[in-house]
């Protein structure tokens, strides 16, 4: 049969070398997932910074389709009011003109036919 004889320091010591060996394991789990965590978040940066990338093209592009869609219909509304003024001038003013002649014209006639029928 074996007999151990040892002390209670050996017995420290050993249980200090244990709690070293089992405390060495789980640190190295625990880096293992920091490592693992900081790759990931590398990873997830140089996606983000990609798309940001994209996010801020795809606004630029829009920007300048904005300005051209306000220039354009710009454009629109002063062709418009350019339409309605030749219209005012070429259609509109004629037709206030003879309507005003033709009203005086017929006020003559009226006055004439009232002061021939006194």
């Amino acid at each position: 049969m074996i007999t151990l004889n040892f002390s209670l320091w050996e017995l420290a010591i050993l249980l200090v070398g244990i709690a070293f060996i089992i405390g060495t394991i789980y640190l190295v789990k625990l880096f293992k997932s920091i490592a693992m965590t900081f790759d990931i978040t590398t990873k997830l940066m140089e996606d983000n910074r990609l798309v940001l990338q994209r996010i801020m093209e795809n606004t630029d592009d829009i920007t300048k389709s904005s300005a051209h869609v306000v220039e354009t219909a710009s454009d629109m509304v002063d062709e418009v009011g350019d339409a309605l003024n030749t219209i005012k001038q070429d259609i509109i003013d004629p037709v206030v003109k003879a309507a005003s002649v033709l009203k005086k014209g017929l006020g003559i006639f009226q006055t004439k036919s009232k002061k021939e029928k006194i």
